[in-house]
């Protein structure tokens, strides 16, 4: 009977002991375990090595790779290498290798059966440059991407100009799926874009009846300058068709943005410190300028605005507004009950700045310059041992300042219901400097 016991507790303890060595077998297991994948490529039953292997041939092979992007009928090569694409292997095979190996039995137990039955993805441990890979996608924004364009009046034919749909790179998407594409060898990657779709239909214009012109200037530009003039054209395409309701503050510098190459402004002479330089979106300002005259005429009140350092010529003195993205803006209210809008216009070298309303305005407004002031420009003289006691030559001719106060005059019916002082301006003369001569004559003999 004792032997039969004993017998029993033997052979209990021998299935109990089979049991637990096969349910913890699989921790002492010395290959990656089943069901775990590297970006969806199975690693089961792989050792260290193997997978290492593996993983370092897809990274000699993507380091390399070229993807064809395209939107339309614009196409874009992508090259890995450019923004230093790399695969971390050891990080990647680590993970991987760790998997299951690690952590409490009851854990690791429980991963691994997960993994046996749904899987485990790990994706590769991917290195690259974000600055140069934003770089690459913002030039191919620069190609792109298109604001949407209300619908508006011509200022030059009165003819109302279609509303256009624009549109955006999604970047941040574009982004995650380069990186995707970059890992698979016959990728042709669609570019995704976003539609913008303008604020103003045809159909709304006519509803609307944002049709009556208030006010409008033009100024008029060097059209063989090209840089200078497709800086205007651009940033005059910008505010063109813009909406402003009742309350609501126009901002030149918010409208038309930062003047960046990769937004399409490209580098011309700008003043800076009473001095032309090379810049990049110089004659932007012409633009703001001649907006600043249509929004005096159309009598709505300007709460930001600076002149330039020296006279332009193509505005008259205490006239000009410049501009300076984030620094210097020009920036209106719209004082109406009822909306209005920005339209401006480019043809040959002219530009065309004006606001439209809803209802025919009564004023009539006047802009006035008075107690104007002319400021002589100083004279620097400066020896000069190249020229004999005596001579003289002009280095650089000068030119004068100015001082004058703009008023606007606001009248009804012919009487004046209104005067304001706009601003008191002041332009900084321009030295002429003068070389005077400081060496002996030779005397004859």
């Amino acid at each position: 009977m004792k032997k039969t016991r004993w017998l029993i507790v033997a052979v209990f303890a021998i299935i109990v002991t089979v049991g637990l060595l096969l349910v913890i077998q699989p921790l002492y297991w010395s290959k990656v375990y089943a069901g775990v994948v590297i970006d969806g490529i199975p690693i089961g039953g792989k050792s260290r090595e193997e997978v290492t292997q593996l993983v370092e041939l897809w990274r000699q092979e993507q380091r390399n790779r070229k993807v064809r992007t395209y939107y339309g009928d614009k196409e874009f090569w992508f090259d890995a290498a450019s923004i230093g694409y790399d695969i971390d292997v050891e990080a990647t095979v680590e993970e991987a290798w760790n998997f299951g190996h690690y952590g409490s039995w009851v854990k690791r137990l429980t991963s691994i059966h997960s993994a046996a039955k749904a899987g485990h993805d790990i994706s590769l441990h991917i290195i690259y440059d974000e600055a140069k890979l934003t770089g690459i996608i913002d030039q191919w924004c620069e190609v792109i991407d298109r604001p949407p364009r209300n619908a508006a009046i011509s200022l030059l034919s009165g003819r109302v100009v279609p509303q256009e749909e624009g549109r955006k790179l999604d970047v941040e998407l574009v982004k995650k799926q380069i990186l995707e594409a970059i890992r698979n060898p016959d990728c042709c990657l669609p570019l995704s874009v976003t539609p913008l779709y303008p604020e103003m239909s045809q159909a709304n214009l006519e509803q609307n009846g944002l049709k009556i012109i208030w006010a409008s200037f033009t100024t008029h530009f060097d059209s063989s300058n090209t840089t200078r003039s497709a800086n205007i054209e651009l940033s005059a395409n910008k505010i063109n068709g813009h909406i402003l309701y009742p309350g609501q503050t126009f901002s030149f510098n918010e409208v038309v943005g930062p003047r960046e190459k990769n937004r399409g402004f490209k580098e011309a002479l700008e003043i800076v410190d009473g001095e032309y330089v090379p810049g990049i979106g110089g004659g932007v300002c012409q633009v703001s300028s001649t907006l600043y005259n249509a929004v005096l005429l159309a009598n709505l009140d300007v709460v930001e605005r600076t002149n330039h350092s020296k006279p332009l010529g193509y505005v008259g003195i205490g006239r000009d507004a410049t501009v300076y993205y984030d620094t210097l803006d020009l920036k209106f209210v719209n004082n109406t009950d009822a909306p209005i809008m920005v339209l401006a216009e480019t043809r040959d070298n002219t530009l065309t700045v004006g606001i439209a309303g809803t209802r025919t305005i009564a004023e009539q407004v006047e802009l006035m310059s008075v107690d104007r002031r002319v400021i002589p420009p100083n004279v620097i003289k400066t020896p000069d041992k190249g020229l004999a006691i005596g001579e003289t030559k002009v280095e650089k001719a000068g030119a004068p300042g100015f001082e004058v106060t703009t008023i606007r005059v606001v009248r009804s019916a012919g009487r004046e219901i209104k005067r304001e002082v706009l601003a008191k301006d002041s332009y900084l003369a321009e030295d002429t400097v003068i070389k005077i001569g400081v060496r002996n004559k030779k005397r004859s003999r």
